[in-house]
């Protein structure tokens, strides 16, 4: 790296004086917990000095600039080439950006097997790829920084029946599968957005044979689910069987079969042995060492 001179003070420069030294030229440039980070991209990729950079007006920092945020990973993503495009495209940042708000704003952390729920192409464009699974970067390694060891999550975007997989099942096992499919991500766990087909329609024996074993093995380790509420009329009929009017014969809401009722009860409890371990509370920076969120402006 190139020495750093104040403006017009040409070759060394005379010893300071006595007294508190000032930092270092570069310390506003690059904030302490950004050279660790800065450094493993470098070893990872020695023939990209000067990479695109992309920025946002409000930043949302987890491993912090001047102190720690209390979160300790960063967000990462391969994306596969498109013909004919000739420089990075800038949806990714936004994306990462997002989710990084999120996770400021909700202190809930993520964790390697988590999925995110998008339901919108992930480059707003028409392609099945949807939503997002998360888990360890398979190159970077976690650093130690000022403020403590940051590890590197990579996002890895999946099609709509391979998130319900990884939610009935769990994603790690969806993630294994993934890279053994290498149009479907390979060992890097590369996201092609132009991805037309699952994992399961282009192995069909990945279904039978991997994930309902599984389930029916290991069961599920989703800890908890969202759901939409609305208020409906249930005076008028029906359009067809998908309305949510049909739930009822009349004012009357259906019963369910004994089937049904045995079915749910015996998932229910199977769901309550397999995930026995408590709930872990989220992160909450402000009650370690008494320090908030370092939000950059």
């Amino acid at each position: 790296m190139a020495e750093l001179r104040p403006s017009g003070a040409p070759g060394p420069t005379a010893p300071p004086a006595p007294g508190p030294t000032a930092p270092p030229a570069f310390a506003s440039l690059f904030p302490p917990g950004l050279h660790a980070i800065y450094g493993e991209c470098r070893r990872l990729y020695p023939d990209q000095p000067n990479p695109l950079q992309v920025t946002a007006i409000v930043k949302y920092w987890f491993t912090g600039t001047d102190g720690p945020s209390g979160f300790g990973f960063e967000l990462t993503f391969r994306l596969k080439r498109e013909t004919g495009e000739s420089a990075p495209p800038t949806w990714p940042a936004e994306l990462m950006q997002g989710l990084a708000r999120y996770v400021f704003q909700s202190e809930n952390t993520f964790c390697s097997g988590d999925h995110v729920s998008w339901h919108s192409p992930l480059d707003n464009s028409e392609s099945r790829i949807q939503h997002m699974l998360l888990t360890e970067d398979p190159q970077m390694q976690p650093v130690q920084t000022p403020f403590g060891v940051v590890t590197f999550l990579q996002i890895v975007g999946v099609c709509t029946e391979e998130l319900h997989s990884a939610q009935q099942w769990n994603g790690q096992g969806i993630l294994e599968l993934l890279r053994t499919v290498p149009v479907a991500g390979g060992p890097w766990l590369i996201t092609d957005m132009r991805r037309g087909e699952t994992i399961f329609e282009i192995d069909p024996h990945l279904q039978q044979e991997r994930v309902d074993k599984g389930i029916e093995t290991d069961g599920s380790n989703l800890s908890g689910v969202s759901a939409k509420c609305a208020w409906d009329d249930l005076s008028r009929p029906p359009e067809d069987d998908e309305d949510s009017r049909s739930i009822c014969v009349g004012t009357q809401p259906r019963r369910l079969s004994g089937k049904d009722t045995e079915q749910i009860r015996e998932t229910l409890r199977r769901g309550l042995e397999i995930n026995s371990k408590p709930v872990l509370p989220p992160i909450n920076p402000q009650r370690q060492n008494g320090l908030a969120h370092d939000r950059a402006p």
